[in-house]
């Protein structure tokens, strides 16, 4: 049997980056657990290439995909009345919150029991029934073709995970809540072991993000009076859903882990029991950094490290870039990361570059190694809407590069520590605010001047990272979570 398995979505080891990086560090680090790995995608991709190489500790990789389907059909009996009302019985709960026969909702789908296939859930007189009900009971100004293919949407990935295979394991550990959360919370229910649930960024919170942008979600043309949080209702309805499944992860999960102070806070306002919350920080190989040897060129060097996507916000580190070079004309500026994940913001960004004439002045390096920027860089700027805890804070501080960084995630709490002992060694960067290229701007610009207040920043980080963040010392204590249930 498998000691640990890892629930993973849209990450490990397919896609590289922060939570990636911290799944690798784990499973190569403990080398005496057998772990297996779901990993959970869109779509099936036979052109995807694995960005790590899997530790041999690592037994198995499953795959599930959302919109991949197929009509065999599992259920073991045709589903009966009392099954349908469980069924609107479990909407009727979930819809205040409630999620008192949660065992029994997947019992319908997987086991012995199960009675609900594809066909079913998706053409049968039944489930129509169910669906004008609620359709009627919420009184809504939307069209009842419109409510009935968008159910069908976001039910259509629940229905996959439902119904995916799972392999035994004493441990199930999921990286975020959202679907990998929920097959957590099903796998503890149906294959026993314990679930464990870490968050590195709030997966609610992220997606309501993408969803207040989202261009693919149809929007009516009147706007519903019961839309919330200024969203249309479809709008309103995805977000409503990962709320669901955020709350129903946080009650399976036998523990809840996360990086920092903050996303505690966060997830206890999502409905996470305090009791089950906490607070585990990501950590670095010291020792690795110890080799990167610094180099000091001739005019300022800055730079973002990361992949070029939106929720980076590049645009404003590149209208920072404009500003900083009014008053420092020799500075440099790189963006240092994949440029193949949102390409048309890739070109989004190209354009504004160009429209801001810094052809000579910025670089996108397309992926790299961070460590060759490490060597020459005088600042690392992030300019993120969003971040759980960068790696990449922790990397330029343990070398001596001091930091910008906006007022996410928990950037503040890295750069200016959380317990008294960790603020009194000083602040190792500086914080502006999201989508703020003049505040920016001016940061890069009073770090580059300020030779003092750059060396004791650049002392401040190093010191921090070596007491606070050292990874052997934190994933030790993962360690000692699993050995406890194993």
């Amino acid at each position: 049997m498998i000691d640990v398995c890892l629930l993973l979505e849209g990450t490990y080891p397919y896609v590289a980056g922060g939570v990636s990086t911290w799944v690798h560090q784990l499973v190569s680090a403990m080398k005496n657990i057998k772990f297996g790995i779901v990993y959970i995608a869109p779509f099936s991709d036979p052109t995807r290439r694995m960005k790590y190489t899997l530790p041999p500790q690592v037994l198995s990789l499953k795959e599930v995909y959302l919109h991949d389907y197929d009509r065999i059909n599992r259920r073991k009996r045709r589903a009966q009345r009392e099954d349908f009302e469980l069924l609107r019985f479990f909407y009727e709960q979930a819809f205040s919150g409630h999620f008192d026969r949660l065992s029994d909702f997947f019992s319908l789908f997987r086991g012995p029991s199960s009675c609900l296939d594809l066909e079913t859930v998706f053409g049968s007189r039944e489930i129509w029934d169910i669906l004008t009900y609620f359709y009627r009971k919420g009184g809504l100004e939307i069209s009842f073709l419109d409510f009935f293919w968008t159910w069908r949407g976001t039910h259509l990935p629940i229905y996959q995970i439902l119904t995916a295979d799972i392999p035994p394991a004493k441990v199930y550990h999921s990286v975020s809540t959202g679907y990998a959360g929920l097959l957590g919370a099903i796998a503890r229910s149906t294959m026993g072991g314990k679930f464990f649930l870490t968050e590195h960024g709030i997966y609610t919170h992220e997606r309501l993000l993408e969803i207040s942008q989202a261009t693919w979600i149809y929007e009516e043309q009147k706007r519903s009076l019961k839309a919330s949080r200024g969203m249309t209702f479809f709008k309103a309805w995805w977000g409503k859903l990962f709320e669901l499944l955020s709350s129903i992860a946080y009650q399976e999960a036998d523990q809840i882990l996360t990086l920092f102070q903050g996303n505690k806070t966060r997830q206890i306002l999502f409905g996470a029991p305090p009791e089950k919350v906490h607070v585990i920080p990501n950590g670095i190989d010291l020792a690795s950094f110890e080799e990167i040897k610094r180099e000091k060129k001739p005019n300022p060097q800055i730079g973002l490290i990361g992949r070029v996507v939106s929720i980076k916000d590049i645009k404003t580190f590149i209208q920072s870039a404009r500003l900083v070079l009014n008053r420092i004309p020799h500075a440099q500026f790189y963006v240092a990361g994949p440029t193949d994940e949102e390409e048309d913001y890739f070109e989004e960004c190209k354009l504004l570059a160009e429209t801001l004439h810094l052809e000579s002045h910025l670089v996108f390096t397309g992926r790299v190694n961070p460590r060759d920027y490490y060597s020459f860089l005088d600042l690392v700027v992030l300019t993120s809407l969003s971040e759980a805890q960068p790696y990449v804070i922790l990397e330029a501080n343990i070398v001596g590069i001091p930091l910008v960084a906006t007022d996410v995630g928990a950037c503040r709490e890295m750069l200016e520590g959380t317990t008294l002992e960790d603020r009194n060694l000083g602040a190792s960067g500086l914080i502006t605010q999201v989508s703020n290229p003049e505040e920016t701007a001016q940061a890069i610009i009073r770090l580059i001047h300020d030779k003092p207040l750059y060396e004791n920043m650049a002392r401040a980080g190093q010191t921090r990272v070596k007491r606070f963040y050292d990874q052997d010392d934190l994933l030790s204590r993962y360690m000692n979570l699993y050995e406890q249930n194993l």
